[in-house]
């Protein structure tokens, strides 16, 4: 990635005043904890199927409102990335847990996904709240977002291969290298729009924002973890 240095300085500065509650040693734990259950495995994975498909959605809506074509192309990528994740997290619920989920319902799951392709028209649903042109702002957030996921990939990994069946260990490696390195591509693309609103608007206002973002991700990802719930 090529220098960054207004992103840089702004994330910087955030994480010090506000240090990320998903990467503290209390989320890791909580998950860990979570995590011996088996049953709460799996539904995690439906939970981050559903989480998956609404997102890509959003995103879609958000890449047919946007009117630069470089930045909605990029924006578009990521509703079909979005989108094949959501499948993905029921390909590895029944890989994982076999007996968890018949054919029937896996079908069931997968339609929790859009489906999106680069042929698939690109228009914005009607009325939605996210039909409009994309933002610094929303930039941010997702740039935040995708650190959080990121972070629960590596705690759901080492997770996901010990309860799955060796023979198939191998399948779900693929699909969880494949997932990883999504979201780290989506930290990088908005990374660089951050970069570029910065340049382009002055970094006062993109440091403002990141501190208020994280600010709002800490509250809520601490709000989840008193109530016994982890975001997907």
């Amino acid at each position: 990635m090529p220098a960054l240095p207004s992103y840089r300085r702004a994330l910087v500065s955030a994480c010090d005043k506000h240090p990320p509650a998903f990467g503290k040693k209390a989320y890791a734990d909580y998950y860990r904890r979570k995590a011996r259950d088996p049953e709460w495995v799996a539904l995690s994975l439906a939970t981050n199927a559903q989480g998956e498909g609404d997102g890509a959605e959003h995103l879609w809506d958000l890449a047919a409102s946007t009117p630069d074509p470089e930045v909605a192309a990029q924006i578009q990528q990521h509703a079909i990335d979005e989108a094949r994740h959501s499948r993905g997290y029921v390909t590895l619920l029944g890989l994982v847990f076999p007996d968890a989920a018949d054919a029937k319902l896996l079908a069931t799951l997968k339609k929790l996904s859009p489906g999106y392709t680069r042929k698939s028209p690109l228009k914005a649903k009607k009325r939605s709240a996210y039909a409009r042109a994309a933002t610094v702002d929303e930039f941010i957030q997702m740039n935040i977002a995708e650190m959080r996921t990121r972070m629960q990939h590596l705690f759901q990994r080492p997770v996901l291969l010990g309860y799955c069946p060796p023979q198939r260990r191998p399948r779900v490696r693929r699909i969880l290298d494949s997932l990883l390195r999504d979201e780290t591509q989506h930290i990088a693309y908005t990374a660089r729009l951050i970069e570029r609103a910065a340049q382009a608007s002055g970094a006062a206002q993109v440091v403002d924002l990141m501190h208020e973002r994280l600010r709002d991700f800490n509250e809520i990802t601490e709000g989840d973890l008193a109530r016994g719930k982890l975001a997907a």
